[in-house]
């Protein structure tokens, strides 16, 4: 048994000899680099080293015949190469992985060599490289020898047989002769592990010896579990389910996992079976009922089956007959009786669609019209009318009858028939619909009609806000004589605005098509209102309550942020602080225009102080008084003075107020004073004003203040203390004479007793 190792061993060594000359490094990076591009290029890829044996991948094929599968696989890998081990990893559209590995358990116990793990890349992600999975038994889970159900190898001897046995065995094995019973380890992966969508399985094979990577498969397991959606139709319906001419039906299903393979549409006896999610099904003139469809997906899934509507598409017109009750030529004098037969006969199809209307007229004038209510199935009918127009220049009276059945179609009588099924078709390019741009724009309109075109024209409305819509442009298409023809003109637009381009047309058969494209030009930057009227504000306190429609008007969308001092300010916020404030708005339309609003203003929450002159409340004052007051801050004015309750004259801006009172009375001052910012106050005072009783008034006044004590409040004003000074000098003038008077009156009354 020993030999055998030692044979094997010599054999790998001889056998990654090459590889042995190479840096690790370099070879597990070469070997990295490959694995990467096959899994880039996601094909499968399969190595087989010489002399190894490499996994079996068992797996079922999709029920369809397709690459998807209906219901989970089960799949099995199956390893039966003692000398290397077997990996794989399972990843699901979801992101999970499941991993595990598979190798075959010596059951040596003799000497055994130590290896060293083999060591991966510098870099590689480990994602693809699964580490640490416990190897598979045979139902695929890791365990040791004793419970895997490997059958031990019996020990044979050193001595080498002549002959190797033929039930295989590893090319060491076959050159000494020894044959080992090998055991395959199967790994069974149950089908639950599929999820819808496209899983990943990646198998690699590695040598025990020295990890070197012998082998690599990769493969996609697709899975679709649920049935495709149902079929939508889409179709144009101007006359309810009723058509003239061919009509195209627009069918669409979708998938959410494989897709949709192809979608089966039935239209009676007749199957189409349209590739893709989606399709375009002609119904030709001669159908009437139900188009029923179902879709069928990658995965071989049919999906519910949808109907649609009721059509009926017939071009069959209506047969038309007049009686005029004489042969034509002959002359009558009296009125005339014309009977009018009208009938679908539905002889082409076997069906017909019904009346809708019938009109007849004289003479080229509208003389009667029979409409029939939707939802009538009337067939024929028969209409009379009188005419009783006498005749001109010896020319007959034209009698007319125009009939239309629901699906369109319509016949008349005396005159030429003209049948037209399309539509003249309109492109306008250049522009997109609802469009934004800040550039020139130029439209190329183009009007194709198979037949003859009888008219043709494009407008342009132009729309600014705050004005009235405008057409800028009437530009009549050229008709000429001719079928099949195309139409172009181009039209160049700079203004800035919003665009409304409106191009009809209209054929001989009395088609008529419109196309309507909206678009907006805006080469100007959006308007920020409101903000100029803050700059130079004085306010109490700021809050910026203006809408978003409100503050910025612009033709187009568009984004726009506020800063108030250089922080970010959000619309609604209240600001209290007091002092000068910035604010700064910035908006860019969806063109790419911006624009930029500032404003400076100042918060100011303080009221005005109001000062007072001389006066006090409560204060008596002899003979005159002066009322003066002001106020002295930034922006302060006196708003409304009342004396007494009579409102005194003020300018709009008095910061100040003198005004001298000689009347005596009680006088009651109301004063009222604000600021710019609104501020407000209020004061009152109330005072009187005495007589002044002559001289003596004058003089014992003063006396009465200064021995009551009031001559130091009096000295507190320079007005009063000067008056004060003369009040007393005149009453020590006063004293004195009357002292002088006294003694000299004493004197003569003396010297007349004593004569």
């Amino acid at each position: 048994m020993k030999n055998r190792h030692k044979i094997r061993r010599k054999r790998r060594n001889n056998r990654n000899v090459s590889v042995g000359n190479l840096p690790a490094a370099g070879v597990v990076l070469i070997l990295w680099s490959f694995a990467s591009w096959a899994f880039a290029v996601n094909s499968v890829m399969a190595e087989e080293a010489e002399g190894y044996e490499p996994p079996q991948i068992i797996l079922s094929e999709p029920e369809s015949g397709s690459v998807w599968y209906q219901e989970p696989p089960e799949l099995k890998i199956i390893h039966s190469d003692p000398e290397t081990v077997t990996r794989y990893l399972v990843k699901t559209p979801s992101g999970e992985e499941t991993e595990g590995e598979l190798w075959i358990e010596s059951e040596e116990t003799e000497e055994p060599e130590e290896t060293e793990p083999p060591q991966e890349p510098e870099g590689a992600e480990p994602s693809w490289e699964p580490d640490g999975v416990e190897p598979l038994e045979e139902s695929g889970e890791r365990g040791s020898s004793e419970d895997s159900g490997t059958p031990e190898i019996q020990e044979e001897t050193e001595e080498e047989t002549d002959e190797p046995e033929k039930t295989g065995g590893s090319e060491a094995e076959k050159e000494t002769g020894d044959a080992v019973p090998v055991k395959p380890v199967t790994a069974v992966i149950s089908g639950e592990i599929w999820e819808e969508g496209e899983n990943r399985l990646l198998v690699w094979m590695e040598t025990v010896e020295d990890g070197t990577e012998v082998y690599r498969e990769e493969r996609k397991i697709r899975l679709d579990e649920r049935p495709p959606g149902k079929v939508s139709f889409t179709y144009r319906d101007s006359a309810g389910g009723y058509f003239s001419s061919s009509v195209k039906i627009s069918v669409h299903a979708s998938d959410e996992v494989s897709g949709v393979r192809e979608i089966i549409c039935t239209a009676g006896n007749r199957t189409k079976r349209l590739e893709g999610g989606q399709g375009t099904l002609e119904i030709p003139p001669g159908f009437t009922g139900k188009v029923t469809a179902c879709a069928v997906d990658n995965s071989g899934r049919e999906g519910p089956r949808s109907e649609s509507d009721w059509i009926c598409c017939e071009d069959e017109a209506p047969l038309i007959s007049l009686d005029i009750g004489q042969k034509e030529g002959i002359w009558q004098d009296r009125a005339a009786t014309v009977r009018l037969e009208v009938c679908e006969l539905g002889e082409k199809y076997g069906f017909s669609s019904g009346l809708k209307s019938v009109t007849y007229y004289v003479n080229g004038q509208a003389a009667g019209r029979k409409e029939y209510p939707d939802g009538s199935t009337v067939c024929s009918d028969s209409l009379s009318f009188k005419v009783d127009e006498a005749s001109r220049n010896g020319q007959g009276i034209q009698i007319m009858a125009h009939a239309l059945d629901r699906a369109g179609n319509t016949s008349v009588k005396i005159g030429k028939v003209f049948i037209d099924t399309e539509i003249p078709a309109i492109s306008v390019k250049g522009i997109d619909e609802a469009a934004i741009t800040g550039k020139d724009t130029e439209i190329e309109v183009t009007v194709s009609e198979e037949n003859i075109l009888s008219e043709g024209k494009v407008c342009v409305f132009r729309t600014v806000p705050g004005e009235d819509k405008q057409e800028v442009i009437n530009m009549p298409l050229e008709i000429r004589d001719g079928a099949g023809q195309e139409f172009k003109k181009a039209v160049f637009l700079q203004e800035s605005g919003m665009y409304e381009c409106i191009v009809t047309a209209a054929d001989a058969a009395g088609h008529k098509a419109e196309q309507k494209i909206t678009f907006t030009i805006d080469r100007e930057s959006p308007v920020i209102r409101y903000v100029d009227q803050m700059n130079g504000a004085n306010i109490r306190f700021f809050q910026w309550n203006y809408g978003r429609e409100e503050m910025i008007q612009d033709l187009t969308g568009y984004s726009y942020s506020m800063y108030l001092n250089g922080e970010p300010y959000f619309s609604g916020s209240m600001v209290t602080e007091e002092g000068e404030k910035l604010l700064e708005v910035r908006a860019e339309d969806e063109a790419g225009n911006v624009s930029f609003a500032r404003a400076a203003f100042t918060v100011d929450h303080t009221p005005p102080v109001i000062h007072w002159g001389e006066l006090e409340d409560g204060g008596k004052y002899d003979g005159t008084a002066v009322l003066g007051l002001w106020v002295d801050g930034t922006g302060e004015r006196i708003r409304t003075l009342y004396i007494n309750k009579e409102r005194q004259k003020i300018s709009a801006d008095s910061r100040i107020f003198q005004y001298e009172i000689t009347e005596s009375g009680r006088y009651t001052v109301d004063v009222k004073a604000d600021d710019l910012a609104g501020n407000e106050s209020a004061e009152q005072i109330s005072f009187e004003v005495r007589e002044q009783n002559g001289l003596a008034g004058t003089v014992i006044e003063p006396v009465r203040r200064i021995l009551s004590g009031d001559e130091g409040e009096l000295e507190e004003k320079d007005e009063n203390r000067e008056r004060n000074h003369m009040h007393v000098t005149v009453v020590l003038f006063v004293i004195g004479a009357a002292a002088v008077l006294c003694a000299f009156y004493i004197s003569c009354k003396r010297r007349k007793g004593m004569a």
